[in-house]
């Protein structure tokens, strides 16, 4: 296993609970879409060899490196919570007893779910109306990039937004039903 892979690895902790559904997916699709980011720095690396070194610049690296790393990062929170390495403040929980972590980390759950569920809602609707176009012809016609070469990375972006946004949000809702399971401390 090289570094890279032993990188997207799952963490091994002993203490863990086997992985949900949630978690394996999250996963599977994070670890797919951390090759997006190795692909945005190639394309990055072509487009300052085809600037400064053929005066060439393209119309198109930079939305569709963007549009990359937005997908990518927007899978990544999922990615992260199903590996448990999600960023976390514990100090105070760590104080508590097991009956208050207990509440303490439902109470964090639930803004989780309170959070993304209106994050899930908020780039649905955008990514409707991005996708889900039509011209007068009856023809589909997604929002696209200005410009040459018109690629739909606008309403590829969004619709990898939702994705991510459902994702974390099933991850989380696993989580909160684990927990809920596992009663009080």
């Amino acid at each position: 296993m090289d570094q890279f892979e032993a990188l997207l690895a799952p963490a091994a902790d002993p203490s863990a609970p086997p992985p949900t559904l949630a978690d394996r997916l999250a996963t599977a699709i994070g670890q797919a879409g951390a090759w997006l980011f190795v692909v945005a720095i190639l394309l990055s690396v072509y487009e300052v060899v085809m600037r400064y070194v053929f005066g060439a610049p393209s119309s198109w690296v930079l939305a569709t490196t963007t549009t990359m790393c937005q997908v990518g990062f927007a899978l990544g929170g999922a990615w992260c919570m199903a590996r448990r390495e999600h960023i976390r403040i514990s100090f105070v929980p760590d104080k508590l007893g097991p009956r208050g972590r207990w509440w303490t980390e439902l109470l964090a759950l639930l803004v989780g779910v309170f959070y993304l569920g209106g994050l899930l809602y908020a780039v649905y609707l955008d990514a409707r109306t991005s996708i889900w176009k039509f011209d007068f012809a009856g023809n589909w016609a997604p929002e696209l990039t200005p410009g040459p070469p018109n690629w739909p990375l606008p309403s590829l972006g969004k619709a990898g937004l939702v994705l991510g946004a459902a994702l974390f949000l099933a991850v989380v809702l696993s989580r909160l039903f684990r927990h809920l399971r596992r009663r009080e401390g």
